[in-house]
């Protein structure tokens, strides 16, 4: 088709493609897919601008097991101990575990020595952090001393004072599952931990915030998340995919149970300085986040509409982003192959809707720096964090053709920071 015939195409209602009747209703309903999903996610992120975040108070009562899994992690771990030992809640009802997985360096030495209790596990077929958190919970669980919830950080993190406070207050309240909202400790190192950040400080308001004052279902993040002991019961860990804290959180949605938001609690992550190790980490989530569509969306696109719950019903469609990615890249290719009507072409395809898309990405970091006071000084990339976002394209498509793969791969963590250091950076905790 030459440049006249498409203009003519563009400008006409009437469908002028010769492809056949089938395909262009295909592309139809997956422009209109797009649109209502766009526009879903686009109504979640004016609630998040809007609403306020949840503070919960209640008197310290319960009694938590902090455990932290971690493959050789000497560099960091003696940092993330000291910030739990520090935490602002009272010393009898806590404890912190090391789950030292398969390690071949000094975690369990170092875990010690700042003061944690330490359980080394070995196993060449049983790999991984879903892996060595299952043994600990049988293990917490069958133990003399009762827990009322459990805590997961990952080895590389720097956790709040008031966390478990804020905890608490969710469990006082009936609460079962809580994530607490995932910032990070490096976001200055690179343009990659910089835009990384970003996409977390988006998720957390415009996402998981939005929805949990929507009274629908967040999901746990892999740390900084608490379980109840009865929970943990109820619904089992057994992890079966590559990002077991999705998972879970799916499994829990199955009898009834939502993930909800802690907006005070926060935990500090480690991003990847450098882009390749984030394609590497970033795939490994996106095998696992497929793993879990196959295994869990139909059981909760039905279980919704058999109980009319329009939590599970939101859940599902939750678990479809990336597939709503794979269905843009096929739209965006199929536009200027195949012409379709006015109405499509207009509404989904046209220059200023791909133009509206990137300003809002651009825009919804810098919102989300001014309403959480977050630290503006890695906004000097914000340039590039289209290109971050974009780089998950390809990476969505691959896991689609290894989403068999279960292997675990170990992202190596070298910013030893203290507490104080993110502090002083922000000028406040």
């Amino acid at each position: 088709m030459d440049m006249t015939s498409w203009l003519a195409a563009a400008s006409a209602p009437e469908l002028v493609s010769a492809a056949p009747s089938w395909l262009m209703t295909l592309l139809f309903v997956g422009a209109w897919t797009m649109i209502a999903y766009t526009a879903y996610a686009l109504a979640l992120a004016t609630v998040g601008m809007v609403v306020k975040p949840r503070h919960l108070r209640a008197a310290p009562s319960r009694r938590f097991a902090v455990v932290i899994p971690a493959h050789d992690e000497h560099v960091v771990i003696g940092n993330l101990v000291d910030s739990c030992l520090a935490l602002r809640y009272p010393r009898h009802l806590f404890d912190v575990f090391v789950v030292a997985d398969n390690c071949s360096d000094d975690t369990a030495r170092v875990a010690r020595a700042h003061g944690a209790q330490v359980i080394e596990r070995f196993s060449h077929t049983r790999r991984g952090k879903g892996h060595a958190l299952a043994d600990a919970f049988s293990r917490l669980l069958a133990g003399h001393r009762h827990y009322d919830a459990f805590l997961v950080f990952d080895a590389d993190n720097l956790v709040h004072p008031d966390f478990l406070r804020v905890m608490n207050a969710h469990l006082a309240a009936g609460h079962h599952i809580v994530q607490g909202r995932l910032d990070v400790k490096n976001p200055n190192d690179t343009w990659v931990a910089a835009t990384f950040g970003m996409s977390f400080w988006v998720s957390n308001r415009f996402w998981f915030l939005a929805k949990d004052r929507l009274g629908l279902s967040a999901a746990l993040g892999g740390t900084g998340m608490c379980i109840s002991t009865a929970a943990l019961r109820r619904v089992g860990w057994s992890p079966a995919t590559l990002t077991e804290d999705l998972e879970f959180s799916a499994r829990a949605l199955l009898v009834g149970l939502r993930t909800h938001w802690a907006h005070d609690a926060i935990v500090y992550d480690e991003k990847p300085l450098g882009f390749v190790q984030s394609l590497r980490q970033r795939m490994r989530w996106a095998q696992g986040q497929t793993q879990v569509i196959a295994r869990y969306l139909p059981s909760l696109v039905w279980s919704g509409l058999h109980e009319g719950s329009l939590v599970q019903i939101e859940g599902a469609i939750a678990l479809l982003q990336p597939f709503c990615v794979l269905l843009s890249t096929v739209l965006l290719v199929a536009d200027p192959l195949v012409v379709h009507t006015w109405s499509v072409r207009i509404v989904a395809f046209g220059a200023p809707a791909w133009i509206a898309v990137t300003l809002i990405n651009i825009l919804l970091p810098v919102a989300a720096v001014l309403r959480d006071r977050r630290p503006r000084t890695p906004l000097r990339y914000l340039l590039l964090y289209p290109v971050f976002l974009a780089s998950s394209v390809p990476l969505t498509w691959g896991a689609l053709f290894t989403a068999r793969n279960r292997s675990w791969s170990h992202t190596v963590h070298t910013r030893a920071m203290a507490y104080a250091q993110v502090v002083g950076r922000e000028g406040s905790a």
